[in-house]
């Protein structure tokens, strides 16, 4: 029955759409982007949940994934210690992409894109094929520039 809930968007017009997608990200636009997933059990948190300023989050090794891309400006405020460089982008991912690889972008998470590092503040997913969320077809992520000394990396756990 969920099949045929609305007018135009059947399992087979999804598919086709899902086929047009695939090839524009994948062929057509070709930009890539590191998606990392934050280590809960690494990150070590406050009662308020925050991190220590000197230590940072953890995050497992990256995940490349093709994305639309929507870059702000950049303006720089000037701070105690030098100018503080600040950013806002959103990217944007196909959803099925994601669930082929299990992954999904939460809080926190970060992506590497033209060689900095952008963490994710809220994840929409909220674009339906014909108003339907059980039609879900994208994730979009809205992130800002982060500092590379709050950044740790560690081995994915097996």
């Amino acid at each position: 029955m969920a099949d045929y809930l609305g007018r135009y968007f059947s399992t087979r017009d999804r598919l086709v759409l899902n086929s047009f997608n695939a090839e524009l990200l994948g062929d057509i636009i070709q930009t890539l982007v590191l998606l990392y997933k934050i280590a809960p059990t690494e990150t070590k948190t406050n009662v308020y949940g925050e991190t220590n300023q000197e230590v940072g989050k953890f995050y497992y090794p990256a995940i490349e994934m093709t994305a639309l891309v929507d870059r702000g400006d950049i303006s720089s405020e000037e701070e105690d210690f030098g100018p503080d460089r600040k950013q806002s982008v959103v990217f944007k991912f196909r959803e099925l992409m994601l669930k082929q690889v299990n992954f999904f972008p939460q809080v926190g998470d970060l992506v590497l894109f033209n060689e900095r590092y952008h963490e994710i503040d809220n994840v929409v997913q909220e674009q339906f094929d014909g108003g339907q969320p059980e039609k879900s077809r994208s994730i979009i992520c809205n992130t800002h520039y982060t500092r590379f000394s709050k950044i740790n990396l560690v081995d994915r756990q097996g």
